[in-house]
């Protein structure tokens, strides 16, 4: 194993002096850096500002209390992979057959990442990436359109990231199976967030100083189960038991990296200009004490346990003023985000998008979601998120934040419920279409 030594970090720390020193080249103001931190089934709960009584996560509050806390952040599904496609495509995964964990992102999406490589942006993916093309992924990948379907791997490098420095699924510490563009690459010794963040702050760094806006993917292995924190980390938990000191220790580690990012990014002399985001890929371990905040359910589970997450956006540049907001908020709206920021469009896109551009959220201006968010689970479960109401299982419903719970409001607000239920019909339909329009693509590939 290759060991971290003195020598690398002292060349991570003057390569940032250096740039400090130096400053870095002139950017574009119209075109902000983009770095989206995402955790591995890390819960609303378990960050020190949502209240959580025993882990300590001191940089995360920092973001919070810097820029925007979204309260009501949400994955677009309760499972890692259709999560993590809907970041990138802003599109409901269920459009595009990703049900579960292993259902891969088809090449025919447009992505996040090759929006911004358009718009001249360097583009890196580190850690986690599950949405196929990267050999040995822990579960196994290809497992909703066949990846015979696809003229290419669907890994990152295929997806329009320039570097990447990834993993097929999650990791623990040590792990024998990261590609380095596609070169399989040693295993390192130390917890795999310090590890991850040694990589992407060489990248970043590089991007910075010369000039280039750069798109950075940092979604870290972590908390995912079996639990193996490095011992500095698990160490101030141990009183609560060697499972707790572990979990706990794996997002320790998780925040103090995003506490090293923050730094560098500052040092670099770019975080005035960076959009950094952080959030979960779905809610937590509901048999984790504390994890889900409290909210019903918890992963695999369509419920506000199982899809709200954190949610943090620090943008000193644009968000002058921290704020909170319970306008809800999602891993789809990080694409027509991005393409809204940068005022480009995809002539090729797909189409059409679910999420929504929180640019006005963002400047102060929104004051209510513009239309419904639709979360899924397989194939049929749907919960629509539409400000104050949900849609769920033909019912209306309202969360009630106090009793932590839904309260059926049907006959309440009939009008909503039938317009809400409306709204869920045409959405199905424009779902069929997207089913329809894949098979027709796949009977072209396959010439049949």
């Amino acid at each position: 194993m290759l060991k971290p030594t003195n020598f690398r970090c002292l060349q991570i720390l003057l390569g940032l002096a250096a740039l400090a020193a130096s400053g870095a080249r002139a950017a574009d103001p119209a075109k902000p850096n983009i770095s989206l931190g995402m955790t591995d089934d890390q819960g609303w709960g378990d960050t020190g500002y949502n209240g959580h009584p025993e882990l300590k996560t001191p940089n995360l509050d920092a973001m919070a209390a810097a820029g925007i806390r979204f309260d009501r952040f949400y994955a677009a599904n309760p499972l890692c992979t259709p999560t993590r496609a809907s970041c990138l495509t802003g599109r409901s995964p269920v459009r595009y057959f990703c049900y579960s964990w292993g259902h891969d992102l088809p090449l025919r999406e447009i992505t996040l990442a090759e929006a911004a490589r358009k718009a001249g942006y360097a583009t890196a993916h580190f850690g986690k990436w599950h949405l196929g093309g990267i050999p040995n992924a822990k579960g196994g990948t290809g497992r909703g359109l066949p990846e015979s379907f696809c003229p290419k791997p669907r890994h990152p490098g295929n997806q329009g990231f320039d570097n990447w420095f990834s993993a097929g699924n999650f990791y623990d510490i040590g792990y024998e199976h990261i590609y380095h563009n596609g070169k399989q690459v040693p295993p390192r010794e130390g917890d795999t967030a310090d590890v991850l963040m040694d990589e992407a702050l060489k990248w970043i760094g590089r991007q910075a100083g010369s000039g280039k806006p750069f798109l950075a993917l940092v979604w870290f292995p972590s908390p995912h189960d079996p639990w193996q924190a490095a011992p500095k980390y698990a160490e101030p938990y141990e009183k609560y038991g060697k499972e707790k000191a572990n979990y706990y220790g794996e997002l320790a580690a998780v925040d103090h990296n995003m506490g090293r990012l923050r730094e560098a990014l500052r040092e670099m002399g770019v975080a005035e200009n960076t959009m950094l985001w952080f959030n979960s890929d779905n809610g937590g371990y509901g048999n984790m004490t504390h994890s889900t905040g409290g909210l019903p359910g918890g992963k695999k589970w369509l419920t506000e346990g199982g899809t709200r997450v954190p949610g943090i956006l620090e943008w000193p540049a644009r968000v002058k003023k921290p704020f909170a907001t319970t306008i809800p908020a999602g891993t789809l709206d990080f694409y027509p985000t991005t393409l809204d920021v940068l005022g480009i469009k995809m002539p090729d896109e797909v189409g059409p998008i679910d999420g929504v551009s929180l640019l006005p959220l963002i400047d102060g201006t929104m004051k209510r979601r513009p239309k419904p968010m639709p979360l899924v689970k397989d194939r049929h479960q749907l919960r629509v998120i539409d400000n104050d109401y949900i849609l769920q299982n033909k019912k209306l419903w309202r969360f009630d934040e106090d009793k932590k719970e839904d309260v059926d409001v049907t006959e309440k607000h009939p009008g909503e419920h039938t317009r809400l239920t409306q709204w869920v019909e045409t959405w199905r339909q424009s779902v069929k279409k997207d089913n329809d329009a894949y098979k027709q693509w796949l009977n072209s590939i396959l010439g049949e």
